[in-house]
């Protein structure tokens, strides 16, 4: 997302650019296959049209706002007492039985407070030292059982990591899209997002290829700026600008025999998960939501933290089957997620027992993130490096330069799009 946004942006202010991608798909982690018709994305993540920077790059990329279809029915909190429906509704927060009332009150005084300010505002790190999230909440006046049964499993999905250990500012910054509506799924899947701003690259006039892997970054002989991209297959590859726009591993490797410095300052720590794929024959569940697992966590072994019917949300009001099914097992704790089908099936087995699992699921594919993600622990983001290296045109961009999401990813397209442009003859 961060090279696709860099290089659209770039492509609509007049500059020739061309794309190299490694992997034969684009996307990263947002990328979509295709089971008998329907998408199937490769893990679930949080897309918001309040997002400011993505809701641009949508714009860019011609993706109608009708296709971005909401989780309208909002979150179901599944725990030892039932489910427990969040409404994306305005004022289903004072209806909702899963926090007591004066949870539900402090919480609504804090995504009111949130909502009112702007999202770079929040993403601020004015302290080297902010607090973590599960602190930040402490402090607020949250008791255990709202931060154990509603913030650790909501946020324990979005942050990847059940800790609630991120910084309390990234924290603020995504309670403040969800205060502001609910997230969305484009109608094609994730890979939506790509597919159409390679197109869109492509209509004006850019390149964009995939299956070439960048094996080494060249200077020139003075060492202050990059002549040429070494690739895979022995190609060279030279340009005016080079903007690097990986994950955190990949950008680090490359960068670091032409600017160790930098490639010090690119986060090591990070969130993973595995998310197990189904096609489904019939329904296991109506409406357009996401169930949360709100029951305490097993301490090892494979667990379900979040699962979407996602065709309930991309193919809403379509009755024939497949009816695809991502369950997300949260990994960054380090445990193993070997054996995931089957716990889906016992989850399942657990929350809808009248539901024919056996007869009716089709598993399709185990998909492993490694590095979903860096971990945005305090102190990290106010330590991240900026789009400029020590090579004078060689731009950083990627979530490693932001935060660790879509927006994060788009944002830093756009500021090394920029960097670039401005630096231009």
């Amino acid at each position: 997302m961060a090279g696709l946004s860099c290089a659209l942006r770039l492509a609509r202010l007049g500059h020739e650019v061309r794309v190299l991608e490694a992997e034969s798909d684009l996307g990263g982690r947002a990328r979509t296959d295709w089971h008998r018709g329907r998408p199937v994305d490769r893990g679930f993540q949080s897309l918001f049209r309040s997002y400011p920077e993505a809701r641009s790059f949508l714009g860019d990329a011609g993706i109608p706002r009708r296709d971005l279809r909401p989780f309208a029915a909002g979150v179901v909190f599944i725990g030892p007492e039932g489910p427990r429906r969040l409404s994306a509704r305005p004022g289903a927060l004072s209806r909702f039985a899963g926090l007591a009332p004066r949870e539900r009150a402090r919480l609504g005084r804090l995504a009111a407070e949130v909502a009112r300010r702007s999202p770079r505002h929040l993403l601020d790190v004015d302290d080297p030292e902010p607090p973590s999230t599960e602190q930040y909440l402490r402090d607020r006046g949250f008791a255990e059982e709202a931060i154990d049964g509603f913030f650790r499993p909501l946020f324990g999905a979005m942050l990847l990591d059940h800790t609630l250990a991120a910084d309390a500012g990234y924290f603020r910054f995504l309670l403040c899209m969800l205060a502001r509506g609910a997230p969305v799924i484009p109608s094609d899947g994730l890979g939506m997002l790509s597919d159409w701003s390679a197109a869109a690259i492509r209509q004006l006039g850019g390149a964009v290829e995939a299956g070439a892997r960048v094996e080494g970054i060249e200077p020139d002989a003075g060492g202050h700026r990059a002549a040429s991209l070494r690739l895979a297959d022995e190609r060279r590859v030279k340009a005016d600008w080079f903007v690097l726009a990986t994950d955190a591993p990949a950008a680090r490797r490359l960068l670091e025999p032409v600017d160790a410095a930098t490639a010090e300052r690119v986060p090591r720590e990070a969130t993973s998960t595995v998310t197990a794929t189904f096609a489904l024959s019939r329904p296991l569940y109506a409406g357009r939501s996401v169930l949360v697992n709100a029951a305490p966590r097993p301490a090892a072994g494979p667990c379900v933290d979040i699962m979407c019917q996602t065709t309930n949300v991309v193919r809403p009001g379509v009755p024939e089957g497949p009816h695809i099914l991502l369950a997300t097992c949260v990994t960054t704790d380090g445990r193993s997620a070997d054996g995931l089908v089957d716990e889906v099936g016992r989850q399942v087995a657990a929350w809808a027992p009248q539901y024919r699992w056996e007869a009716h699921a089709e598993p399709l594919e185990v998909v492993h993130h490694d590095f979903a993600g860096y971990r945005p622990l305090p102190g990290v983001r106010a330590a991240l490096p900026g789009p400029r290296t020590a090579l004078h045109n060689l731009i950083l961009a990627g979530d490693v330069t932001r935060h660790p999401s879509i927006e994060g990813a788009v944002d830093s397209g756009h500021r090394a799009a920029g960097v670039v442009d401005a630096l231009s003859p």
